[in-house]
């Protein structure tokens, strides 16, 4: 991070002194050293894994961690299940299908703030397909930061500008390839390419926080293509680069071969950290770093929930296991009895073990599992007594749920 990047920020620092331990603080001000925080719109973003400081979704965070409460930080909403293209890796694939009117939508939304989100993604499907989606953006209110996940499909000047009207805090845009061939055969759909560029620069001058975002499948990796994208990132001027690990569900459901091995996911981290230690270019988020043990491991049912596109409320949006529709019973209700099997976060992400150890998510079944399989599921997977190292920290001799109390 730049010394004016420490200067913003060491006023939070300041403010957890006595409320968080100093080795908690000490951890988190060295892992800061791996970020390239981007200023805008006078907040500073170090990712969209946080809320931009300062802000009311900033303080609202803040204050969860202080309190150590088991908060949904980071809310995913599938608004709609329609979409233009047909990507292989599409964590959407086989669920079920639908999209809810605009009353009942704006009423989802409502409680996902209302259980203490401080991150509400739009993601689908295509959100940008629904004519309403300014609106159900601008429902998130100025508590929540907001991130809406997209091809580009029809986003123009006009609807640009009422997103950022609605306050988007962030427009990610999926490339999928440096080269226009690869990305539209990857996509299915002829001209998505150029259709993403355009509309990474109408974002831009909008004036949205703007992302791009790529599957890190093991051939970007090989052959050097994450860093060509990140280069391409760069010159089109975004603020920031995502990496996601390859996931075996959607219409990947059944690929385990694709999933990473820890060698080249730990080549996807250590890109994260040399990559942002330059401080130039946008900043690099790549999962295989942030939800990695060095840092916050997998939150799924404890800081991250998704709900899909008919109502449908599970633990993460690549973790297709249904607790319960909110369409049935309020997600406060959905949240609280998850809070029996997710009662912590856990070290390695949840759908890769249970991928590897065979469960009976099978190519070709109905997403999400009812709630009677996926609680029945989750029983089988034993989370294990160490924590990722932030939470290691943030918890130390605290007295903790379903695990031994860590050691002073």
């Amino acid at each position: 991070m730049r010394l004016r990047d420490w200067a913003t920020l060491t006023p939070v620092f300041v403010h957890c002194l006595g409320k968080l331990s100093l080795r908690h603080l000490w951890y988190l001000g060295k892992q800061f050293r791996n970020e390239n925080p981007h200023p805008h719109d006078g907040k500073l973003y170090v990712n969209t894994f946080f809320p931009p400081y300062p802000s009311k979704a900033f303080d609202k965070f803040l204050a969860s961690v202080i309190d150590r409460k088991r908060v949904p930080y980071s809310t995913y909403f599938a608004v709609t299940d329609k979409c233009p293209y047909r990507c292989a890796h599409c964590s959407y694939g086989m669920h079920e299908k639908g999209t809810l009117d605009t009353e009942t939508a704006i009423g989802i939304i409502k409680q996902i703030v209302a259980l203490g989100t401080v991150t509400l993604g739009f993601t689908g499907g295509e959100p940008l397909t629904r004519p309403d989606i300014a609106e159900l953006v601008a429902a998130t209110g100025d508590e929540t930061a907001s991130i809406l996940f997209t091809t580009g499909h029809r986003l123009n000047v006009e609807l640009a500008k009422k997103l950022k009207e609605a306050q988007l805090g962030c427009l990610t845009v999926g490339i999928e390839s440096d080269e226009r061939d690869e990305h539209d055969s990857i996509r299915g759909g002829s001209g998505s390419f150029d259709e993403a560029l355009a509309a990474i620069e109408t974002s831009l001058k909008a004036g949205i926080y703007t992302a791009i975002s790529t599957v890190g499948i093991r051939h970007k990796i090989v052959s050097g293509k994450i860093e060509r994208i990140a280069g391409l990132a760069e010159k089109l001027g975004v603020h920031e680069f995502r990496i996601l690990e390859p996931i075996p569900t959607g219409s990947f459901t059944g690929e385990t071969d694709e999933v990473l091995t820890r060698a080249e996911s730990e080549r996807l981290s250590n890109f994260h950290k040399q990559h942002n230690r330059q401080n130039r270019g946008p900043a690099i988020s790549s999962f295989s770093y942030l939800e990695s043990n060095e840092m916050f491991g997998c939150g799924a049912g404890f800081h991250h929930l998704f709900v899909d596109a008919v109502g449908n409320v599970c633990p993460c949006d690549l973790t297709p296991l249904s607790f319960g529709n909110i369409l049935e019973e309020p997600l406060a209700d959905i949240w609280s009895n998850m809070g029996t099997i997710f009662s912590l976060p856990r070290c390695g992400c949840m759908m890769k073990e249970i991928s590897k150890n065979g469960g009976e998510i099978k190519p070709g079944c109905k997403l999400p599992l009812e709630k009677q399989e996926s609680v029945a599921m989750c029983k089988k997977l034993c989370p294990g007594k160490k924590l990722p190292a932030v939470y290691e920290n943030l918890f130390r001799g605290q007295k903790l749920p379903d695990r031994e109390l860590i050691q002073k």
